[in-house]
């Protein structure tokens, strides 16, 4: 009766589940997907580690800017009912969508300029292969085919991922780190709540926690590429593992503590700092090397995995997340059913979680050491013969029409002395 009255209530304010629902891609496809494979296309392989930290900067300023757009509407509010409430969350909505095209013209900005530099590359080489062939008088035609992309099923992408030990290494890294964050993230928001207990506030210490975000992840990234190229990839993906499995332990041990022995502020400290730590070493090292992970695999494995990795992974990690908690609650959540009740085997389940993680890591690590070297540079040279081979082709058919004109302008010559006579 219960289920049947929350899929009611999902139904009754379908716009609302809808909002959520669209904001949950959003976190899961918009930026791991679309993002990141809009990077993977306009950024060489060998400017990836000069870059893709550089991106990740300028995504932490996101948090700073968010955080402080809603404290200053959340300080405009009148009142501090739901009327009040209601009026705030629609002046976000209206700046969310004002961003959204803003996204929306940057993006077609960003191709079409990539589309130019590809142009002044390949005319580049096309010169020089005309240089070439001044100097030796020889004219060669490579001709390449490409079979026609078309889009894979689910079943085939799932498949393809099964198949690449690099993929289902990048697969559990994403599926770890999102169960990971539900594990911890839903006991921190219940004790949030318990200490803020109506909205406006609930929402301003939010907005204080985005801003602590953005600020610290900035940070973070100023020195990102320094520790990329320190530590290297292995040891640099191991980061956010390690960091968030000892503040996560400190975390349910401040809780099955108990309020008599640490006080339920600091409780909530521990947690925040926790999922401060989750966010941040997500955004400024996590993201950047999982993606970097997928250059040297090639175009066939990006367009057949990436989608599995990066959209099933997620929504898979914090499902399983979700399901674990539910079934934690329905056996050892007591008569209240609480969450808090369950924090020691939540905790059991996070340091799985953060050990199944840290060992795909070693397993990527090992194979991405063995293969960025080598792979790159194979798909570059390929991609170059291709470009010359084309730019022969096109000289040799200017060639041959500028051949025909003259045989036809010699033609017209003999005609014309012809008729002379």
């Amino acid at each position: 009766a219960a289920a049947g009255g929350a899929a009611m209530n999902l139904l009754r304010y379908w716009s609302f589940s809808l909002f959520f629902i669209v904001s949950e891609l959003w976190a899961s496809a918009g930026v791991p997907l679309l993002f990141w494979q809009c990077a993977n296309d306009v950024t060489p392989m060998a400017q990836a580690k000069r870059f893709y930290p550089l991106f990740a900067i300028t995504g932490n300023l996101a948090p700073i800017v968010s955080g402080k757009v809603m404290s200053y509407v959340i300080s405009r509010q009148k009142t501090s009912d739901d009327v009040g409430f209601g009026s705030t969350l629609k002046t976000l909505a209206i700046v969310k969508a004002a961003v959204c095209l803003g996204i929306v013209a940057i993006y077609r900005k960003v191709y079409a300029m990539a589309e130019e530099r590809e142009l002044k590359e390949r005319t580049a080489q096309s010169l020089s292969t005309i240089r070439g062939i001044e100097k030796t008088g020889k004219v060669e035609i490579t001709m390449e085919f490409k079979k026609p992309k078309r889009k894979l099923t689910l079943k085939e992408s799932m498949r393809e991922l099964m198949a690449s030990p690099e993929l289902k290494a990048m697969a559990t890294m994403v599926f770890c780190y999102n169960v990971c964050v539900e594990l911890t993230e839903v006991l921190w928001k219940a004790i949030l709540r318990r200490t803020y207990p109506t909205k406006s506030e609930y929402m301003a210490y939010m907005a204080r926690f985005s801003q602590t975000v953005g600020l610290v992840a900035f940070l973070l990234q100023l020195v990102a590429s320094e520790i990329m190229t320190v530590f290297g990839w292995r040891w640099t993906a191991m980061i956010p593992p390690v960091t968030m499995g000892v503040l996560a332990v400190a975390f349910f041990a401040a809780l099955i503590a108990g309020e008599d022995k640490i006080p339920l502020a600091q409780a909530l400290l521990i947690g925040t700092v926790q999922n401060v730590a989750n966010k941040v070493t997500k955004y400024s090292l996590f993201d950047p090397c999982k993606e970097m992970a997928y250059i040297p695999l090639g175009p066939d494995a990006k367009v057949k995995g990436k989608a599995a990795v990066d959209v099933l992974g997620a929504r898979l990690g914090r499902s399983a997340g979700s399901a674990t908690q539910q079934l934690l609650v329905f056996l050892v959540g007591g008569a209240t059913g609480s969450i808090l009740n369950c924090v020691p085997y939540v905790g059991a389940c996070y340091v799985g979680a953060v050990l199944t993680w840290s060992n795909a890591v070693s397993v990527l690590g090992r194979l991405f050491d063995n293969s960025a070297d080598d792979k790159p540079a194979r798909a570059d040279n390929e991609h170059k013969l291709a470009q010359i081979g084309e730019a022969i082709t096109i000289i040799k058919s200017i060639e041959d029409a500028k051949r025909e004109k003259k045989e036809k302008a010699k033609q017209g010559n003999s005609k014309k002395k012809k008729d002379g006579k």
